[in-house]
């Protein structure tokens, strides 16, 4: 069987968002003058500092960013860990889901999938037993 390989946050955006997002992970209150430089510091083509505020304003219009003002700066922050991001990513993709399709369909397609492998069914299941201890 061939063994898969972690996800991590670069599998769920974009190149350059995934640049810029490592970027603003090592540098929590970034500005986007501060995020270009730091980028084209590693590029052999620069970005314009508009492409990188366009690219900013679109992982905060996702949900990914947050930002503050200070003075007539927009300072940057990431809303989750890096180490987080996979799960969180997960977590909304299945509320969205289960807001768009409801429970049933949901919880069906999530434990189909998992059926198809009995090693990720047997990991269902443990979490599950694991969740429901925690309950009590």
């Amino acid at each position: 069987m061939e063994k898969r390989r972690k996800t991590r946050p670069a599998d769920l955006l974009g190149p350059l968002e995934a640049q810029i997002m490592s970027t603003v992970w090592r540098n929590p209150g970034v500005s986007g003058a501060e995020a270009t430089e730091l980028i084209n510091d590693k590029r052999d083509v620069p970005l314009s500092p508009r492409t990188v505020l366009t690219v900013l304003s679109r992982l905060e219009a996702k949900g990914y960013l947050a930002h503050v003002v200070e003075g007539r700066t927009y300072l940057y922050t990431a809303v989750v860990r890096e180490e987080d991001f996979v799960a969180w990513h997960a977590e909304r993709a299945i509320r969205a889901l289960r807001q768009r399709y409801g429970d049933d369909t949901t919880i069906s397609g999530l434990v189909g999938v998992a059926a198809a492998d009995p090693a990720v069914l047997e990991r269902l299941d443990d979490l599950l037993d694991r969740h429901r201890a925690s309950e009590t």
